[in-house]
Order: structure tokens, then C-alpha cells, then sequence
């Protein structure tokens, strides 16, 4: 399993000692997974991560980069980098970064495994989707990727 040490080492330009310390540990692995993407396209931007913890089962995740050196070609890998993230902490255990799903216990939400799970399991009615510049997305475990389920410009056609 990644650890925070591990990816403060090999991120040492983005990532600022106490960065990680809100991440759950079973999502250092789809965080790993993220900057081996981003930190070397965003390498002479001033890019570095604002925030990372979990928040209602998922990662909420911000960062920062200067405007001058961002190109439209950076912009629409970080923008796909960011909701694969995003949608990625939403099926990854938190503790051990095994396939997951929601958990509601009181007023808490997490994303856990069968074995991590406390409470009840929240039953989705459709998968989780995100609006970006391509269409409306949502992510698919089994190729580890996005999938359009609506391309706006199919619209027109």
C-alpha cells in the first residue's frame, strides 16, 4: 500500500509536508494514481495541493497553480485527472483502498469495503456522474476510467 511518506517523497514540488495528513490512508494509492499524471505536466506552474481530506465519502481535493502557464491543453488533463479522483474515492475503501461502496452510520458517510463498513449500505439508484466539457461522465471500475454516458455534441447529429 502507497504511503503519504512514500508519495512526499516522490512529490516533493507539489506536496508540502502535512498535506496528506486528512487523507485516509486506503486512498494514498488513487491519490498516487493522480499525481503521477498531473506533477509532471503542471511541473513549471507553481501547482500544489490546497486541500485534501475526506469529506461525505469522498476525496475533496483543491489545488493551486500561477494562471501565466496554464494552457488549454493542461486545463483539460487536470480537469479529467480531477473528477477520475474524485469518482475513483467514491468506489475505493478508505482504509484499505480495496473496491467500495457508501456507508451511512448517524450522520456520517463513508466508502468502504464489505469488511470496512459500519452502518448501512447506501443503494444508488443510477451511478455517480460529473458534468464536464466533454458531456456528463461517471466512472467505470472495471476499466479504471471515465465514460461518456452523454456527449452534448451527439445532440446535434
Amino acid at each position: 500500500m502507497t504511503t503519504a511518506e512514500e508519495l512526499y517523497s516522490k512529490y516533493p514540488e507539489v506536496l508540502l509536508s502535512g498535506d496528506l495528513r486528512d487523507v485516509p490512508v486506503g486512498w494514498l494509492g488513487i491519490v498516487h494514481q493522480y499525481l503521477s499524471v498531473v506533477a509532471p505536466i503542471m511541473a513549471d506552474t507553481g501547482y500544489e495541493v490546497v486541500t485534501a481530506k475526506e469529506h461525505a465519502g469522498g476525496l475533496d481535493w483543491m489545488w493551486t497553480s500561477m494562471l501565466g502557464p496554464m494552457t488549454p491543453e493542461r486545463h483539460a488533463v487536470i480537469d479529467r485527472e480531477d473528477t477520475l479522483l474524485d469518482l475513483r474515492s467514491y468506489h475505493t475503501c478508505s482504509t484499505c483502498g480495496r473496491p467500495a461502496t457508501g456507508w451511512k452510520s448517524g450522520r456520517k458517510i463513508m466508502t468502504a469495503c464489505e469488511e470496512h463498513g459500519v452502518g448501512d449500505r447506501i443503494e444508488r439508484d443510477a451511478p455517480m456522474t460529473r458534468s464536464t466539457r466533454k458531456g456528463i461522465v461517471q466512472y467505470d471500475p472495471a476499466v479504471d476510467d471515465l465514460v461518456v454516458v452523454w456527449d452534448p455534441m451527439e445532440e446535434g447529429r
